[in-house]
Order: structure tokens, then sequence, then C-alpha cells
């Protein structure tokens, strides 16, 4: 689950709000228009304070969503972060690095289309900050089950914070057509109890936290 899904809730319901209101407007103020007892070629059909209404009304809703948008672009991360990981795609797995740890890892398909080698195990309740990016071309990190997609882009790092409220294996994939093993490049997370004792392959200095 991300949390920039809910700290995205209240601006997407006030979106929602704001366009349907201002074109209500719009076409209640033109059919007032139309439906007059006055043409509009006739004197009598201005007013001052209407025009200022339905000028001022739209620009200062319209501004303060600006407003919204810079307060959840600068504010700072809303929950403790367990940890920083670094995801990596490349031609064609994944590659994760913890922070605080020299040591990452590479997660590559295994026998199987929905498999890999070296899952990226997390714990229950933590939440962590995911930070993607790319090696070579363009890829998306995602997996629709926890609603979380995001782009790897080479040169650029994407951020997002989440957290597994159960515990389970999730599978994603790429959803960038990055060449042609594209479709070779699966994405598994394990959503694990902080004291689940990890597997033979999970490197030793990462043992204990993924």
């Amino acid at each position: 689950m991300m949390v920039g899904n809910m700290i995205y809730d209240n601006l997407t319901l006030y979106l929602l709000v704001l366009c349907t209101f201002i074109p209500a407007w719009v076409f209640f103020m033109m059919g007032w228009q139309v439906t007059g007892d006055y043409g509009f070629s006739s004197s009598g059909n201005e007013s001052n304070t209407v025009e200022l209404a339905w000028t001022f009304i739209p620009t200062g809703l319209v501004s303060y969503l600006c407003l919204l948008n810079l307060f959840c672009l600068a504010e700072g991360l809303p929950v403790p972060i367990e940890s920083v990981i670094k995801v990596i795609g490349r031609q064609w797995y994944w590659s994760y690095e913890v922070a605080g740890f020299e040591c990452g890892y590479d997660s590559v398909m295994g026998d199987f289309v929905d498999l890999v080698d070296k899952p990226l195990r997390l714990n229950i309740y933590d939440f962590y900050q995911l930070a993607v990016t790319s090696s070579d071309v363009i890829h998306s990190f995602s997996i629709p089950e926890l609603e979380l997609k995001v782009d790897a882009i080479p040169g650029r790092i994407n951020q997002n914070v989440f957290f597994m409220d159960r515990v389970g294996v999730y599978v994603g994939y790429c959803t960038e057509l990055c060449g042609a093993g594209h479709a070779y490049m699966p994405i598994v997370v394990e959503s694990v109890i902080p004291d689940y004792k990890p597997l033979r392959w999970v490197p030793y200095e990462l043992r204990g936290l993924v």
C-alpha cells in the first residue's frame, strides 16, 4: 500500500469537486443569459458583480488547488521510515540496494515467468522508501496488487513510500516496453513478520532487514 495514495486522497477529492463545479457554473450562467427576458444585444444583461464572481471564484479555486500541490511536494515524509531501498531496473532484471548496507543483490527470473531467485523481502507494517531508477533504458516497477507503480528512468530517481499491511507473496512486472527481454524481468515481493528467518540465498549483510 502506498502512502502517496493516502496523501493525495483529499487532493483528488477536491480536484473532482472543482472539475464538477466550474463547468456547472459556466453552463448555468450561459443558460441564465440565454433564457433571460433580454437578448445578448441588450445593455441590461450585464452585471459587474456577476462578471467578477464568475471570474474570481474559479480563479481562486484553481489557485487553491495549486497551493495544495505545492504543500504536498514540499512537506516531509509523514511517517518514520524503516529503510530506504534503491531499486534499479536493468536489461532484464532488477537490482536492490538497502541503505546502510554495502552489499546489494540482483533479482533474476527463475524457471518460471513469475518466479525470481532472490525476491525483495520486507517486514509487515514497516514503512519503506523506494528510490527507483534505471541503469539503461526506461523500466517501470509495478505491483498491481499493492497499487504500486514507479517509473525507472535513467539519470533520475523516483521515490515512493509504502508499507505492507498483510503477509504474502506479491508478483509484479515491468510495465514499460524495455526491449526483447521485457517479459522476463518479474518483480516478487515477500511480506513477512519481523522475526522471520531469511533463506540461505539472502546476503549475510542483509539478513534481518529484508
